[in-house]
């Protein structure tokens, strides 16, 4: 399968965080993900990103150590929000990450993952997108769960 071209870049679309439609194809299949996210949902979202980070696929053993970080820190939340342990985070930051981790997790997205190093562009960019929606609330997370936001990138 290969990746569409953006038009107005020349990128594989959905790559190229300076382009704006490259963003808006980015953001609005994480809108497509999101719609199906519910609160019963949560668990099992958290559940498959949890296997993720623990044993990851072939094709995400390559990405950088940061980005593992960013996507297990995704999963402790939902984990938490959907254990009930945690629930200080607003439903739509907990759909929006809930959503990243689908994208990211699944194979099939805009630009295939097993394209390496092509697949993982278009799910950084999707994970940087919610990164910056949530960052606020990810850094609290840290502050009660007592872990330091730097390690998740998440410097004031």
């Amino acid at each position: 399968m290969t990746p569409r071209t953006c038009a107005a870049c020349g990128r594989a679309l959905g790559t190229n965080a300076d382009c704006i439609s490259c963003r808006d194809a980015a953001a609005s299949t994480l809108a497509r993900e999101a719609a199906d996210i519910t609160p019963a949902s949560v668990s099992g979202h958290a559940d498959a990103a949890g296997r993720f980070v623990e044993t990851p696929p072939w094709y995400a053993l390559r990405v950088p150590g940061h980005f593992r970080a960013k996507v297990r820190l995704l999963w402790m939340v939902l984990r938490d929000y959907a254990s009930g342990t945690y629930r200080k985070v607003p439903w739509k930051a907990v759909a929006a990450l809930a959503a990243a981790v689908v994208y990211v997790i699944s194979p099939f997205d805009l630009i295939p993952d097993f394209l390496v190093p092509l697949g993982f562009t278009d799910d950084v960019l999707a994970l940087a997108l919610t990164w910056g929606l949530v960052k606020r609330e990810l850094r609290d997370y840290c502050a009660w769960k007592g872990l330091s936001p730097a390690h998740f990138g998440l410097e004031p």
